[in-house]
This record gives structure tokens, C-alpha cells and sequence, in this order.
């Protein structure tokens, strides 16, 4: 009878010990606010090349900056086993998987990538799925639990059995299903893709399959062959958050509704971002963290595997970590773009400029200048020897020492350049050059400024013309001449943006606007500017998407040559200057922002079909 005691107590304490155990992992993969805790795959093999148009590094700055804000400790980053051939070769042709020695193969899915960067990207690219693969693994491994697992990479949707393409080699969210089938999962699967490019590649890779639905959201149909549980919308060129959200809210529930999944595969690119490079289409960074939030919540209880998929320049990595923060925390916290930044640093320059007066010349006044020196009432009397009334040439030699346009200047060898101020040749608006040095034989900045006032009533100050060049600099591959140049850039328009805007926020005005000469000044401009007229802006934008394997100044040159046409007239498509203005005031961020300006350029958009011949 004691030993059955004995027995009994020792059977409670071993179960009160797997209890215990359990209690402990579930409080470990839940977070604050009882939310599930998201549990992160990451190794630093992941990074790849710094490419035109992909940042190698856009996984590690997503985890550095969840770091940086304590959302995570080192500990919390999941690194995955090495990838198996014998995995690759369930899902790809091995005569595939063979052409991948060859570097061109590798060029010819990244469009044109160098050969010598070839090897690392293969590389990143496995680990990259192998991470997919893992987080798969994770989120099925505690059903009981139901945390989203992220991998931070992979989402390489173009990739099919026999061959790869659009960045995409190895179609991991294909090989991590694979995967997880033959270590005994037998249920359903819904692949959420919301790249702004048809996830075609995993299409065609379950067309047959029935347990694998794919719900794609994007822009144009890249295949459209049948497919036995498929759900595509093909929303067309430049969609707007409106548009976007509303025809996600229309056809999500049916996508879960149809599949009723066991498991989620979240595609979740965020080149439908209106600063993306290459997606086309024009959603904000709220809207991208609505329609993240969107999925979750419909997936909530399911085991969810999130993948990272497209996004294009160096701001792509931000609206992940806005979305895995909230995730991890429940909270909502706007991560400020580069150009906000930016301008924050500028700011910082302003208002540590005290608001004494410098005077007319050095000899009567301390050698600092003031912030009403430098962003007082401008006037435009042409009389007044001052740029816009206002700036002596002193003023503006301690403004380029201030803000760092001196030093950029002396960076390029121009020691001892000069300024000259004097009445523009047309219009009230007054003329700033900059020379290499007193002998004024070489011309490095050339600015006329002008007060202006827009529909729907934006007091706007405007750049009438705008020279940036380096005289002395002798054009090469690596800095060809583009259209309308005839010396290369001084690498100065960042500090001269600005310092501009900052003289808008000061004199009160609505923004900056200026009308670009030629596609490549524009498209340098849009990462910071809109076009005021939405039938530009759709314009632009098709140039864009039609130009978008091309590097800019290539892109610029076929523009200007007649190599863009009309798909349906087959007539070039030129370039045509519009009017762009950086938002400063609300009521110019308001004009923007409005639902009937995205949808004209939806509309206008639509109605454009281009290519490159």
C-alpha cells in the first residue's frame, strides 16, 4: 500500500513538473497584453548585396531597430538549420537547381545583377528559405499556443520548379510546405500573398493542389493559367490606400472562408508602399500596418508564418518593423522615414541658431547668425540688393557653414568659392550663384526662387531654376552624364532641399514646388515631392514601372530617345514636365492626401499601358 502511495506521488509530482513546464513556455511565447509573443527567425547570413534597387541589408536593419527599442533581446532572434539539398530537390527540378553554378542564371532572375555579387546572393537566398522553412516548424510545433512565427526574409513567390525569377530562386513558402508535409502535417494551407507582384511562382507550384489555396492581392495578372484553389485580385496600376483596403476587406474572408486553413503562409511585401521603387502601386505606411493588422486578425488562433516578400530602397525594412513591433507590444509606433529624419536634423540647425541679428557685415556684429537672419519675412523687392529681400551674401556664407553646404563644397575641392546675388532675368524672383572661386569662370550653384500661390490656394515658394554641378569632375561610368547635364552633380541637393524647407516652415509657406526638366530629376525628386496635377503623377508613375529594370540614368536616356511607347498606339512616350511640390504645411499634406486626388490618379493610370520597345 506505501509503495502504490510512493508511486501516486511521485506520477503528481511528474505531471505538476510538465505543468509547470508548459505554464512556463506559454508565458514565455506570450507578450504584453496577454498578446501572443512573435517569435523571430533571423541569422545574419540573410544579408545580401547592396543592389539598385535592393538593400541587402533591409533584414538586419529590422532586427537592430526592434533591438534598439528593447522589443527584443539578443536571445530572442531564432537562427535556422542549413538548408538540405534533398528539401530543394522535393519541390525543384534538380537540372534547375544544377543551373544555379552558373552565375547568368543568377542575373537573369535579379535583372541584371553583377556576376561578381552572383554567389553571395545565392547564398543569402538559401538561408534566407532555410529560415522559412524553420519558422514553419515553429508555428505548428505549439498548436496549443498559436504565436505568429516571422521569418525575417524569404517570401520569394516568383520563384517555380524549373527555373527562378524577380529576385526569387528558391520558393521557400513551396519548399517550407513541403517540408512540413513530410514530417506528418495533413492539413490545409492558405498563402495570404499581398507582394504588389502575383505570387505566380507558388500558383503554379500547388495549381493542382487543393489543400493549398493562394490568395494573391496585386497589381496585374502574371499568370493566369488554372489553378484548382486560387484567389486572384488584380487591382491594376497605382492604387491608393482607398481602393487597396477596401477590395482587401471585400475578398479576405472569403480567401479563409474557402480554404479554412490549419496553417497561414503571410506574404507580406511591402513594395506597395508609395516610396517603393518598383511595386507601382501607392499605399501609405498606415495603410500597409492596417492591412498587416487586417491578416492577423482574421488568422488569430492559427498558426501563422509571416515572410517578408518585396520592397525596394532603403526605407522598404520600415513597415516591417512597424508591423512586428505592434506584434511584439500592442502598440503603435509610426517609425519616421529617412526624409523626416532628415528634416528633424535640420530642425535641430534652426533652433540652435539664436535669434540675434547678424546685421549687414561682420564688422558690426558677432559671427553667429540668427534664425530670423536666415528664415525672417522674405520680400521680393527687386530693388533690395538681398536674395528674396532678405539674405546678404555674409548671411549666406555662415548658412552654408551652418548647414554643411561649405563643407560639401570643400569636399569637392572648391576652397575658396563665391557667391553672387542679383534680380532674376524674368519674373519678381531673385538669382543665387555660387562660383568656384572670385574669378567666377566656374559656375557650381545656380537657384532663382520665386513666391507662388497654387490651387487650392498653397502659398508655395518655387524653385524657378535650379544648376548643381562639379565643373572640375569628368564623367565616367560610374557618373555618366544624364540628360541636360553637362558636368556631373555636386551631391549637394540633399542639403539644399533642406535648408529650403526649412525656410517654408519658418516663413509660414505651404511647401516647395518646382517643375523637373527631365524624368531623372524627377524621379530623384519623388522621394520627397508629389506631382500637383494627378494626371503627372499617373504618368510619372507609369514611366516609372515601365523603366523599372533599368539603372535611372539608362531609364532617363530611353525616355528622352523615344524607347518608351504606347502599348496600344505603339507612339514613343515623352516625358512631360509637371509641377512637383514637397508638402510642408497640413493644408498641403491634406491637398495630397485627399481620397479624390488617389483616385484620379488611379483613374489616369488605368488608362495607361506602356512599355519599353
Amino acid at each position: 500500500m506505501r509503495l502504490r502511495r510512493v508511486q501516486a506521488v511521485r506520477s503528481i509530482r511528474a505531471i505538476s513538473r510538465g505543468l509547470s513546464a508548459l505554464s512556463r513556455e506559454a508565458k514565455r511565447v506570450r507578450g504584453r497584453f496577454g498578446l501572443p509573443r512573435v517569435r523571430l527567425v533571423y541569422d545574419p547570413k540573410y544579408r545580401g548585396p547592396d543592389q539598385p534597387l535592393y538593400d541587402g541589408r533591409r533584414y538586419e536593419r529590422i532586427a537592430r531597430y526592434l533591438l534598439m527599442r528593447r522589443r527584443i533581446g539578443a536571445g530572442d532572434l531564432v537562427a535556422p538549420p542549413a538548408l538540405r539539398v534533398a528539401d530543394l530537390l522535393r519541390v525543384h527540378d534538380a537540372e534547375y537547381l544544377a543551373k544555379l553554378d552558373d552565375p547568368r542564371e543568377l542575373v537573369r532572375a535579379f535583372a541584371g545583377v553583377d556576376l561578381k555579387l552572383a554567389e553571395r546572393i545565392l547564398d543569402a537566398e538559401r538561408w534566407a528559405t532555410a529560415g522559412t522553412i524553420h519558422a514553419a516548424r515553429l508555428a505548428v510545433r505549439y498548436p496549443w499556443i498559436r504565436s505568429p512565427v516571422v521569418n525575417l526574409g524569404g517570401g520569394f513567390h516568383h520563384a517555380r520548379r524549373a527555373h527562378g525569377s524577380g529576385f526569387s530562386l528558391f520558393n521557400d513558402v513551396a519548399i517550407a510546405i513541403d517540408r512540413l508535409r513530410a514530417e506528418g502535417f495533413d492539413g490545409h494551407v492558405l498563402v495570404v500573398d499581398l507582394d504588389a507582384h502575383q505570387g505566380d511562382g507558388t500558383r503554379a507550384l500547388f495549381a493542382d493542389d487543393t489543400r493549398v489555396w493562394t490568395y494573391s492581392v496585386h497589381g496585374k495578372i502574371l499568370d493566369d493559367t488554372p489553378a484548382a484553389a486560387s484567389i486572384d485580385v488584380a487591382l491594376g496600376p497605382a492604387v491608393g490606400d482607398e481602393t487597396y483596403l477596401r477590395a482587401l476587406a471585400d475578398t479576405l474572408p472569403e480567401a479563409f472562408e474557402r480554404a479554412k486553413p490549419d496553417v497561414v503562409f503571410f506574404v507580406a511585401g511591402v513594395d506597395v508602399a508609395v516610396t517603393d521603387r518598383l511595386g507601382g502601386f501607392r499605399l501609405s505606411a498606415d495603410a500597409i500596418a492596417q492591412r498587416d493588422r487586417m491578416v492577423f486578425t482574421r488568422a488569430r488562433g492559427l498558426p501563422t508564418v509571416m515572410v517578408l516578400a518585396g520592397g525596394y530602397g532603403d526605407d522598404a525594412w520600415r513597415y516591417t518593423a512597424r508591423t512586428i513591433e505592434w506584434l511584439l507590444s500592442g502598440e503603435d509606433h509610426p517609425i519616421p522615414t529617412t526624409e523626416e529624419r532628415e528634416l528633424a536634423f535640420f530642425r535641430n540647425i534652426r533652433r540652435s541658431i539664436d535669434d540675434r541679428t547678424l546685421g549687414d557685415s561682420p564688422s558690426d556684429a558677432p559671427f553667429e547668425i540668427t534664425a530670423a537672419d536666415i528664415y525672417g519675412d522674405l520680400t521680393h523687392d527687386r530693388r533690395d540688393p538681398r536674395l528674396l529681400g532678405f539674405y546678404m551674401p555674409y548671411g549666406l556664407e555662415v548658412a552654408f557653414e551652418r548647414y554643411g553646404l561649405a563643407a560639401q563644397l570643400r569636399s569637392r575641392g572648391y576652397e575658396d568659392f563665391d557667391l553672387s546675388l542679383e534680380p532674376a532675368a524674368k519674373g519678381d524672383g531673385q538669382t543665387l550663384r555660387v562660383y568656384a572661386d572670385r574669378s567666377h569662370r566656374e559656375l557650381l550653384i545656380e537657384l532663382v526662387l520665386q513666391e507662388m500661390v497654387l490651387e487650392p490656394g498653397l502659398d508655395l515658394l518655387s524653385i524657378e531654376w535650379l544648376l548643381l554641378q562639379d565643373p572640375r569632375r569628368e564623367a565616367d561610368a560610374t557618373h555618366p552624364l544624364l540628360p541636360g547635364q553637362k558636368h556631373p552633380g555636386l551631391g549637394a541637393m540633399r542639403i539644399i532641399a533642406g535648408m529650403l524647407t526649412m525656410t517654408c516652415e519658418r516663413l509660414g509657406k505651404d511647401g516647395l514646388t518646382i517643375v523637373p526638366s527631365h524624368f531623372h530629376v524627377a524621379a530623384q525628386g519623388k522621394r520627397i515631392m508629389k506631382f500637383h496635377d494627378p494626371e503627372d503623377e499617373a504618368r510619372f508613375l507609369a514611366l516609372e514601372q515601365a523603366t523599372r529594370s533599368m539603372p535611372l540614368f539608362e531609364a532617363s536616356l530611353a525616355i528622352s530617345r523615344g524607347e518608351v511607347v504606347d502599348r496600344e498606339t505603339l507612339e514613343p512616350i515623352r516625358y512631360k514636365p509637371g509641377r512637383m511640390t514637397l508638402p510642408v504645411s497640413r493644408a498641403a499634406r491634406a491637398y495630397f492626401a485627399d481620397p479624390a486626388y488617389g483616385r484620379a490618379v488611379e483613374r489616369y493610370a488605368r488608362a495607361l499601358s506602356l512599355k519599353q520597345s
